[in-house]
């Protein structure tokens, strides 16, 4: 009897988590997957990750920190092999190469940040510090969204449009 009971009670737990409508839109809004491009390390660049990544429920697995690294703010080429350079309010710092889709992430067993984070860029020869800190998400999409306007600053590139470097 108690273990039907557990089990029960396991199954009405699940059930209620998956039925989050606030989570389900938020996974809805992103829209499908890219035509040819399977779930994986090059899927949905310029996504907030952490909508799929957050752990709920282990798979897609949870990651810390994440997001896509484009060239400039007017296109969306992305950034192979940029260095994405992290320190948190503790000192603990962490480093980690962009993907051919511009894309990087980290799980908590690699790197668990405690906020505000401070962020610097490497690419081809330029090093770009974000000019403020993460102060609670590591989804960098969260903010860095495009279009560019009052409410974004527009997705994360390391030069202008006219070739220059972000202030």
């Amino acid at each position: 009897m108690k273990r039907s009971v557990s089990i029960l009670l396991g199954v009405l737990m699940l059930g209620s988590a998956g039925c989050d409508p606030v989570h389900s839109d938020a996974v809805d809004a992103l829209g499908g997957e890219a035509q040819g491009v399977r779930p994986g390390p090059l899927h949905r660049p310029g996504q907030p990750c952490l909508v799929c990544h957050d752990g709920a429920f282990g798979d897609p697995g949870e990651f810390s920190v994440a997001g896509t690294i484009f060239e400039r703010p007017g296109s969306k080429q992305p950034v192979s092999g940029a260095t994405v350079s992290l320190t948190d309010a503790t000192g603990s710092s962490f480093r980690i190469v962009t993907n051919a889709a511009g894309n990087f992430y980290m799980t908590p067993a690699q790197w668990n940040p405690t906020y505000p984070v401070t962020v610097t860029l490497t690419a081809d020869g330029l090093t770009v510090p974000m000019q403020t800190s993460i102060g609670r998400s590591g989804a960098c999409a969260t903010c860095h969204f495009d279009p560019e306007g009052p409410t974004s600053p527009g997705h994360v590139s390391v030069m202008l449009d006219d070739g220059g470097t972000p202030p």
